[in-house]
């Protein structure tokens, strides 16, 4: 955790609980301007296929600053590279909490988890992915956004999946990921779309479901 000072804020959201007993869990995050009620929809397609797996997808903790209804992990459209990256470093205080209660409510290995990001909820599981063991990464059409590297760099599993055709968040920011995660990583790879906007789509979909299978 950072040595900074934050008063935590508490992270809530919608479940979808395993059709089993709970041996791992998936954190959704989701985008600038959305809530937790939009990635949780990502579970309608892999709950059968992972029986003992619970889907937890958090709102974030701020007012969105662009659009009131929706929610924002840390202040994007901050020109101040300092303050977006405390931003995001106080965003993964409030997640690493609720994560750790997660894991500690559903009695699962403190490993045992995914995270699953888009947009702005990539960056904050890429800004995670170095700071802590996991089953692994899949960020959907984020960007790398860091400052400094912890001292003790955690080593996970990640793959990046964006559409060719993104205007929000263009392509060059998942190679930008990708090049600066090489070595920090245990395993990276990149999937690019045609065709494809700021979105995710059944083949990333798919893709997503074959990289955590292989990994429990």
């Amino acid at each position: 955790m950072s040595n900074s000072k934050h008063n935590l804020r508490l992270l809530t959201g919608p479940e979808r609980k395993s059709l089993q007993t709970t041996k791992y869990l998936a954190f959704l995050l989701h985008g600038w301007g959305s809530d937790g009620n939009d990635l949780i929809q990502l579970s309608d397609y892999w709950s059968e296929e992972f029986p003992n797996m619970t889907f937890c997808s958090p709102h974030a903790p701020e007012v969105c600053s662009g659009n009131p209804q929706g929610r924002q992990w840390f202040d994007i459209m901050s020109q101040n590279m300092d303050l977006r990256t405390q931003g995001l470093d106080e965003a993964y205080q409030d997640l690493e909490s609720y994560i750790t209660d997660k894991l500690n409510f559903y009695n699962v290995e403190k490993s045992n988890y995914f995270l699953i990001g888009f947009s702005q909820g990539t960056m904050l599981a890429l800004h995670a992915a170095i700071r802590r063991e996991c089953l692994g990464i899949i960020g959907y059409s984020g960007a790398f956004i860091y400052k400094n590297f912890p001292d003790n760099i955690k080593k996970n599993d990640i793959i990046l999946l964006h559409g060719k055709n993104d205007t929000i968040v263009p392509l060059e920011k998942m190679e930008s990921a990708y090049k600066k995660l090489q070595d920090k990583s245990s395993f990276i790879e990149c999937f690019t779309y045609d065709d494809l906007e700021h979105s995710i789509n059944e083949k990333g979909i798919e893709q997503a479901k074959i990289f955590m299978k292989d990994r429990i």
